[in-house]
C-alpha cells in the first residue's frame, strides 16, 4: 500500500471468507482452461486511492483495495466507531510500512460484507488494527487475505476488481480481454509463505530490481539503493527535490524526482522517464508498483499460475504531478517509444450510470480531467438523481480550473444529498479559495454536527484552512482538535502544522517554537519539519539556532529551496553575506519562488 509492504512473520491469521457467487465461464484462448469469475467489486478511484464499499456489523465502511497489504487492516478510529474490542496481536505479528513498524492490535468483526463479493455477509472476520494514518480515506485496507488469496483481476481503468477460479491453464495467456492487444507476462514471487503480496523482475537502466505490484501505494516509488545501482543518486544535477510522504508507521520519507533511460518490465519498456525514488526500506524488493501503473494497465495476478498477465491501457505510466505533461508512454512488448500518447484507449464501454462513474474517477485518478467530465456527463444524463456523480463531476471540473461549474455541481449535489460530508467538505473549500470564509464556516459547521465523534474531520478541516492561506483560522482550529485528541497519533503532524499556520502569522513565534519543539520529540525528524522550526527562529533572531536547523535540514533534503533561502538570509544577518548571497543565488535556482513565503513575514535580504 502507501504504507508500504505488510510483513507477518510465524503465523497465519485466520479469515472466514468463501466462494458465494455465479461462476461466470469466459473465453480463453484453450478449451480446457477455465477462468471463472466469482466475485466482482466495484472500484471508485479517490485521487490514486482504489476503493471498494462494504459493511461492518452493518454499518457502511470504505476500504482502500491494497494489493500490497498482507491482511486487512482497520484505523483504531475506524473500530472504536464500530464498536469492535481490540485485542493483543500475537508477538509474531510485525507490520511495517515505508515509515517504520507500527503498534498492532486484533479484533473480529461479528458481520462482513463488501459490494461485489455475494448478498450475505460474512461471520467473526478478523483484521488486524493499527494507528489513524489513512483515517481520512477509508477505515482500513482490504489485503491480500481477501484480495490476495486467489487470481486477481485489478482494471482500475474500468472500475473494478474480479477474482477468478483458474484451472488447467498451465502455459495459457490468461489475459481474456487482450485482443490482438500485445500482453506482457512475468512469473512471480511472494514476500513469505504466509503472504500473497507479488514480486516480479524488472530492469531499470539495464540493472536488474525486484517490484512489488502493490495498489495501495498511490504513487509507483522506487527505493534509494536501487536507483543508486541504475546510476542515480539524489546529488545527481537533474534530479529534483520532492515531496516528503508517509504511510504507516512513524518515519516521513524524503522522496526525488529523477529521469532514467530505460524500465523495462516484463518486455514493455518506458525510455526517458521520470520516476519517483525515495528513502525506503523494502523487504526483499526494491520498488511499489503502485496505483499509477495499475490504472494505465490492466492486470491479472495469477496465483495458480504464479504468473502475471498486464496490457497497456495508453497514456502516462508514472503519472508525477512534477512532470505530467512530459511524461513518456510504454512501448507494449514490441518497441520503444518516448511519444506521449494521450489518455487510456482500449476501455470497455460502461453500461450504466455507476459505470461511467467508476470510470469517470479512475480519469480523474490519472489526471485526465476531460475524459473524466465526459463520463460523469454520461452517468448524469442516465441517472440525473445521483448525487456522487454531480460530487465527481464538480472535483474534477475544479482541478480542470472550472470554478464556477464546480460550485455549481456541488450545490447540486448538497440539493440531492443534503447530508453528504465530503461534498461539504469540498464546497467549503471552494468557498474558501473564494473568499467565501462566511459560507465555508457553514459548511464545515455543518460537518462538524454531521460527524461529532469523527476525529478526522477537524483535522482535515484544518488542513483546507492552511492550504488557502488562512493561517490564523487554522491555528484555532488546529488548538481545538488537540484539545479533543491529546492521544491521538496524529498529534505530532496537528503541532508542526499550528507551528507554521502560527510562524505565517508572525504572531506567537513562542508558540509556534513550542509546538515544532514538541513535534519534533513526537515524530522522527524531517526536512520539512525542521524548516519549520528554522523559519520561526530566524523570524525570532535566533539566528545560529536557525542555521543549525537548516543545515540540518539540507543534511536530509539537499536540494531543499527553502532550507537554502533561509539559511542564506539567516547568514546574512549573522553578517555572513558571501555565504548568504550564495546560498539565496542556489535557491532562487531551484525554485524562483523560494522567496514568497519569507517576504509574506517580512524577512527579506
Amino acid at each position: 500500500m502507501s504504507d508500504g509492504v505488510f510483513e507477518m512473520r510465524g503465523r497465519t491469521l485466520g479469515v472466514c471468507l468463501a466462494v458465494c457467487s455465479i461462476l461466470l465461464p469466459l473465453r480463453l484462448p484453450a478449451a480446457s482452461c477455465k477462468l471463472v469469475k466469482y466475485a466482482e467489486l466495484p472500484v471508485t478511484m479517490a485521487g490514486a486511492k482504489a476503493i471498494v464499499t462494504g459493511s461492518i456489523n452493518g454499518v457502511e465502511a470504505r476500504f482502500i483495495a491494497d494489493s500490497g497489504s498482507f491482511f486487512s487492516l482497520l484505523t483504531r478510529e475506524a473500530a472504536a466507531k464500530f464498536q469492535l474490542k481490540l485485542r493483543p496481536a500475537p508477538v509474531e505479528l510485525d507490520v511495517r510500512g515505508i515509515g517504520g513498524g507500527e503498534a498492532a492490535y486484533l479484533t473480529t468483526a461479528r458481520e462482513f460484507s463488501l459490494a461485489g463479493y455475494g448478498k450475505h455477509p460474512f461471520k467473526d472476520v478478523d483484521f488486524v488494527v493499527v494507528g489513524n494514518e489513512f483515517a481520512t480515506e477509508a477505515a482500513g485496507v482490504i489485503g491480500q487475505n481477501v484480495i490476495g488469496d486467489t487470481n486477481t483481476e485489478f482494471d482500475l481503468a474500468n472500475g473494478a476488481i474480479r477474482l477468478f477460479v483458474v484451472k488447467d491453464c498451465k502455459g495459457q495467456n490468461l489475459a481474456y480481454w487482450s485482443g490482438d492487444d500485445p500482453v506482457a507476462e512475468m512469473k512471480i514471487e511472494y514476500t513469505s509463505n504466509t503472504s500473497q503480496v507479488a514480486i516480479g523482475n524488472a530492469l531499470l537502466n539495464g540493472s536488474k530490481i525486484r517490484v512489488v505490484f502493490d495498489t495501495g501505494a498511490a504513487q509507483s516509488i522506487l527505493t534509494l539503493k536501487a536507483a543508486a545501482r541504475a546510476g542515480v543518486k539524489p546529488s545527481n544535477d537533474k534530479v529534483v527535490a520532492s515531496d516528503i510522504i508517509g504511510g504507516l508507521g512513524a518515519r516521513g520519507i524524503e522522496t526525488w524526482i529523477a529521469r532514467f533511460d530505460s524500465f523495462d518490465l516484463g518486455g514493455e519498456q518506458i525510455k526517458n522517464g521520470r520516476l519517483l525514488m525515495g528513502d525506503i526500506e523494502l523487504h526483499d524488493a526494491d520498488m511499489l508498483l503502485g496505483a499509477d501503473f495499475f490504472l494505465s494497465h490492466r492486470v491479472l495476478i495469477a496465483e495458480t499460475q504464479r504468473e502475471i498477465f498486464f496490457t497497456y491501457n495508453g497514456g502516462p505510466v508514472f503519472n508525477l504531478d512534477q512532470s505530467h505533461r512530459a511524461q513518456p508512454a510504454v512501448a507494449p512488448a514490441t518497441g520503444t517509444t518516448t511519444a506521449d500518447t494521450g489518455p487510456a484507449g482500449a476501455l470497455q464501454a460502461p453500461m450504466d450510470a455507476a459505470g461511467f462513474r467508476r470510470r469517470g474517477t479512475a480519469f480523474a485518478g490519472r489526471k485526465d480531467y476531460k475524459s473524466a467530465i465526459a463520463d460523469f456527463d454520461q452517468a448524469i444524463q442516465l441517472d440525473p438523481a445521483d448525487a456522487d456523480s454531480y460530487y465527481q463531476r464538480g472535483l474534477a471540473r475544479w482541478r480542470d480550473r472550472q470554478a464556477v461549474l464546480a460550485m455549481a455541481d456541488f450545490d447540486q449535489a448538497l440539493k440531492i444529498k443534503p447530508d453528504d460530508i465530503a461534498t461539504l467538505l469540498e464546497r467549503g473549500t471552494l468557498r474558501l479559495a473564494n473568499r467565501d470564509e462566511s459560507g465555508a464556516r457553514t459548511d464545515f459547521t455543518a460537518i462538524a454536527a454531521l460527524a461529532p465523534n469523527d476525529a478526522s474531520i477537524g483535522l482535515r478541516i484544518a488542513g483546507r484552512y492552511v492550504a488557502n492561506g488562512n493561517f490564523a483560522t487554522a491555528v484555532g482550529q488546529y488548538y481545538q482538535w488537540i484539545a479533543a485528541h491529546p492521544k491521538d497519533d496524529r498529534v505530532p503532524e496537528a503541532l508542526h502544522e499550528r507551528c507554521w499556520s502560527r510562524a505565517m502569522t508572525g504572531k506567537e513565534l513562542e508558540l509556534a517554537l513550542a509546538d515544532c519543539d514538541e513535534a519534533l520529540k513526537r515524530s522522527a525528524h524531517t526536512s520539512l519539519l525542521l524548516d519549520s522550526r528554522a523559519f520561526v527562529r530566524l523570524q525570532l533572531g535566533n539566528y545560529d539556532k536557525a542555521i543549525a536547523d537548516y543545515r540540518a535540514s539540507l543534511d536530509l533534503q539537499p536540494k531543499g529551496a527553502m532550507a537554502l533561502y533561509g539559511l542564506g538570509l539567516a547568514e546574512q544577518k549573522k553578517g555572513l553575506q558571501t555565504a548568504g548571497d550564495q546560498h539565496i543565488q542556489a535557491a532562487i535556482a531551484l525554485d524562483p519562488a523560494a522567496a514568497d513565503e519569507f517576504r509574506s513575514v517580512g524577512l527579506v535580504p
